[in-house]
Order: structure tokens, then sequence, then C-alpha cells
């Protein structure tokens, strides 16, 4: 009786291993090219580079920023890096009351050592008009050049548990300004230093 059974064993071993069909094989992740977004920042008045390379030292002020995005995973190239596209919509309250509008193209990379532990994302969002109805005095005299149509430029960290990666904590630095004076003369526009979340789908 052990032998059929020691037999027939080895005979199912043999033919899953010889017809990958009927070997059961692991799920691929979803992919999850799309996102929705909500984020809340406040505004600081200093320059960029500024609160980059000196955070803990960054001043704000009472204008916040309210905003939702959509984003889009185009492709993904050298096996870890994203490109994709955003567009949000936002509400400044407090001392600058506003809408606001951006659409831009952005870089993620998404291989980080520590992935098992924290699924890590990192993206830079270069390009992209940024439109604000009411420009605050606030980002105007950062320069005294700004402008309603400015060009966007955003960093962003993202944070998600290995279980449940199609949620994600987003810390991320929103930024507006002419691209070193190229659009009417501006160097300096808006930033928000924004926290929030996605979904993944």
């Amino acid at each position: 009786m052990r032998l059929r059974f020691t037999c027939a064993a080895m005979v199912f071993w043999l033919l899953t291993a010889a017809v990958p069909g009927l070997a059961a094989e692991p799920e691929a992740p979803a992919r999850r090219d799309n996102g929705i977004a909500i984020m809340g920042g406040i505004f600081s008045p200093d320059v960029f580079s500024d609160i980059v390379t000196t955070p803990w030292d960054t001043r704000t002020d009472s204008i916040y920023l309210l905003s939702g995005s959509y984003n889009r995973r185009l492709t993904t190239v050298l096996n870890h890096l994203d490109i994709e596209v955003e567009g949000g919509l936002g509400r400044r309250f407090g001392d600058n009351n506003s809408a606001e509008a951006y659409a831009a193209l952005g870089l993620r990379w998404r291989a980080f050592p520590w992935d098992d532990f924290l699924t890590t994302s990192f993206a830079v969002y270069p390009i992209g008009p940024s439109y604000v109805a009411n420009l605050s005095s606030a980002e105007v005299s950062k320069d005294g050049k700004s402008a309603n149509w400015l060009n966007f430029f955003s960093i962003e960290l993202t944070f998600a548990a290995p279980s449940m990666p199609e949620l994600e904590v987003l810390f991320r630095l929103h930024h507006r300004s002419g691209v070193f004076g190229l659009i009417n003369g501006s160097t300096n526009g808006a930033d928000f230093l924004s926290v929030g979340a996605r979904y993944r789908f």
C-alpha cells in the first residue's frame, strides 16, 4: 500500500514539473497604473532650494492648499523607473482665497533595499503648466515677478505597507515658478509643504 502511494506521488510530481500548466504559479503583482490622491499643504515664504537643503529652518505662512490629483503610469523603463502623468485641482484658503490647477510629467523610482518592510517610491515632476486664479501677495513678494501661469515642479516621497501597496502615504514639496526666469522673469513662485494619501488601482 505504501509503495503504491509513493509511486503515485512520484508520478504526480513528475507530471507537474514537466507540464507547467499543471503546476501552480505565483500571481504577478497587480500593476495598478492609476492613482487618486488627496493632499493638504501649507505655504512657505522660503525659496525652493532653502527648503530642500535646510528643511528644519523652513518658515510657514497662513496660506493653505487642499488639492486632489489623478495619476497615470504610462510605461516603465530600466525595470524600476516609471514615466507618468498627473493632473490636479486645488483650493487655496487662509490668507489667499484662490483656485489652482496643474498638469505635469513625472519620473518615479520604485526600487529601494528596504521595500520588503516598507514599500517606497521617490518621484520628480519637472515640467508642466501651473495656474493660479488669484495670486497672493506672499507669492508675488518672493521676487516681484510671479504670474498666474507658471511651471509646475514637485518632488514626492511615498510609503506603503507591503501588504497594502495600493494605499500610499505621500510627502510632497509642491512648487511653481518661472523656470529660472524663463517665464515672466520669475525665479520664485509658491511652495507648499504637503502631506496626503493616494489609492492606486
